[in-house]
């Protein structure tokens, strides 16, 4: 079966029609099911060692705990002669894929990556689908096939809701030798080598290939002699035989098209992307693990700015927009420190050695832009991960250099100049103060002044140069 029929059954009677394909990868398609928050998953195998394969397999993952998890719930599987399941799908979502490769007629490509809501929310989006991997990481269990195909996002340009889709994939690491189930494309070199099962650093591997993709519009394997040579060099490149496009030391398989990475890509993400194409291409032991991925990402999306003309983000280290080379705005940072107030008065702050000074040591930074607001999450005051630290805490809102907050979590948190001589407290009322440039004028202390908490200093900082 290579098509889906317009109605199914599942095997309790219950009838589907279907609507819209959702997406389709090498073992079916996905389509949106008429009047519900749900999709079917459609398998093109009739064989009845598949069927009975999916059906030991979605028995096995609905007994998982995996409500904390932004992963489509599969519900019932669908009656004969179709093969498939129903599953949970928010309405208005659509694969990631379609945010990781310019349509032929999309006409500006600068335009076409704004549109789908620019730099800020693919890295959101990303992030947050690291998050899914390694919470799934952290239940001992392998989603086995992360690609752009079976990630769902938001439709909506200002979104950033994710899905993983094809919960039969989720299982147990495995061992080589058992058939591994990868899109082409983002398979790790050692299952495309068939010399290792799945595990977390195969997903970690394909993570990191629609990571790189997603942000800079090219496969990171796949450079121009790859793309204009035989067949069978497009398989050594997938299998690690070749350099990655951006190898510091051999540009034998450079690609001539792509987004320049420094505009797309943080120096940690141009780091981490060095260790998982580098040396993590041919060991995986060395390969970054998804859990540092949605670090880096989470951090990289806190540090960008909107431009005020073309409302395209980019990085607060940029004097002007990439996009369309307006001068940066005045703008704000929140930087997050460690305060441990039994080091005494005036010694607070964490420090760590830097040459010959010492410096506070940062957790976080966090970038304002004139007129935006913005939530302080509890990744940011607690060090959460998941769905625990998209908790919003505090309120945000820079006016020139004028600096709202508001508490929203129901808590009071104190709010002091660095002297000690001014003090005030953050409630659920908008407090208003003023940010002096160049200095850290004020600090907002999440949590109890008596015990290890995180500090936020706030500091003024004026636009780029025209």
């Amino acid at each position: 079966m290579t098509s889906a029929p317009r109605q199914v059954t599942d095997i309790n009677g219950a009838r589907y029609s279907l609507l819209r394909q959702l997406g389709r990868g090498g073992q079916g398609a996905v389509y949106e099911v008429d009047g519900g928050r749900l999709a079917a998953k459609i398998v093109f195998d009739s064989s009845v060692a598949r069927r009975e394969r999916l059906r030991n397999q979605l028995t096995q993952v609905k007994r998982l705990s995996l409500a904390d998890l932004e992963i489509a719930r599969p519900i019932e599987m669908l009656r004969e002669p179709v093969l498939g399941y129903v599953m949970e799908l928010l309405t208005g979502m659509q694969p990631l894929k379609v945010l990781g490769a310019v349509p032929k007629d999309a006409g500006s490509p600068a335009a076409w990556y704004l549109a789908g809501g620019g730099l800020r929310r693919r890295l959101q989006l990303l992030a947050r689908s690291a998050d899914v991997l390694a919470g799934l990481h952290g239940k001992g269990l392998v989603y086995s096939d992360p690609s752009p195909h079976n990630i769902f996002v938001s439709e909506s340009p200002d979104a950033t809701e994710v899905r993983f889709i094809d919960a039969d994939n989720i299982h147990y690491t495995s061992v080589a030798g058992v058939p591994a189930v990868y899109t082409p494309g983002y398979g790790a070199p050692e299952l495309v080598r068939c010399t290792s099962g799945v595990n977390s650093l195969t997903d970690a591997h394909a993570f990191s290939v629609l990571t790189f993709q997603t942000l800079s519009l090219v496969h990171p394997l796949i450079g121009d002699t790859v793309n204009d040579g035989p067949p069978e060099r497009e398989e050594e490149a997938l299998s690690g035989q070749l350099p990655w496009i951006d190898d510091p030391t051999d540009k034998s398989n450079s690609a001539s098209y792509g987004i320049p990475r420094s505009g797309v890509l943080s120096r940690k993400l141009i780091d981490i992307a060095g260790r998982a194409f580098g040396l993590g291409l041919r060991d995986a032991a060395k390969r970054p693990g998804v859990s540092e991925w949605a670090e880096c990402l989470h951090g990289a999306a806190d540090a960008t700015l909107v431009c005020s003309s073309c409302k395209g983000t980019y990085y607060l280290n940029e004097k002007q927009c990439p996009w369309c080379d307006e001068p940066r705005p005045a703008f704000a940072t929140a930087a997050f420190n460690l305060w441990d107030p039994t080091i005494g008065p005036g010694g607070e702050l964490l420090q760590k050695p830097a040459g010959d000074r010492r410096k506070a040591v940062v957790a976080a930074v966090l970038a304002l832009t004139d007129g935006e607001t913005v939530s302080v999450t509890q990744r940011l005051t607690h060090g959460c991960d998941g769905a625990a630290g998209a908790r919003p805490v505090v309120e945000l809102l820079l006016t020139g250099s004028r600096l709202s907050l508001r508490s929203v979590d129901g808590g009071r948190y104190r709010l002091s100049s660095p002297s000690g001589g001014r003090d005030t407290e953050v409630t659920d009322r908008v407090k208003e103060i003023r940010l002096e440039p160049g200095i850290a004028s004020w600090r907002l202390h999440i949590g109890a002044p008596d015990s290890l908490h995180r500090v936020v200093n706030f500091e003024f900082r004026p636009g780029g140069a025209r």
